[in-house]
């Protein structure tokens, strides 16, 4: 089962040295941690959303992306990843979830090579 990313090393560590990928106004980071707990984060930035209530939303709908999505269960053991929302519009649910089901699926590549 997938966690939320506590640990603020983890995520300096993450953003340092992780592989990333874009794919329509969306961004992951993500890299292969020696320990057994697979984690993700989501962020989306005050600066296109002054708004809480639609910072939130996004939210929401990157979360239930990534925990709907089928690449997930296919991640390796140990592997962090986060997700940041870089568009100035909302987009809707299904348009989300396609790219975080693209950008998982390049993640999983990009960590086998």
């Amino acid at each position: 089962m997938i966690k939320t990313v506590k640990s603020k090393k983890k995520i300096e560590f993450l953003f340092e040295k992780g592989l990333s990928f874009k794919n329509k106004g969306l961004f992951i980071k993500g890299r292969l941690f020696k320990d057994s707990n697979s984690c993700y984060g989501v962020s989306v930035p005050k600066k296109f959303f002054k708004s809480a209530v639609k910072r939130n939303l996004i939210k929401r709908r990157l979360r239930e992306s990534v925990r709907n999505s089928s690449f997930v269960s296919l991640l390796p053991e140990g592997v962090c990843f986060f997700l940041i929302y870089n568009q100035k519009k909302i987009v809707e649910s299904n348009e989300i979830f396609s790219s975080v089901e693209f950008l998982l699926e390049k993640l999983i590549k990009g960590l086998e090579n």
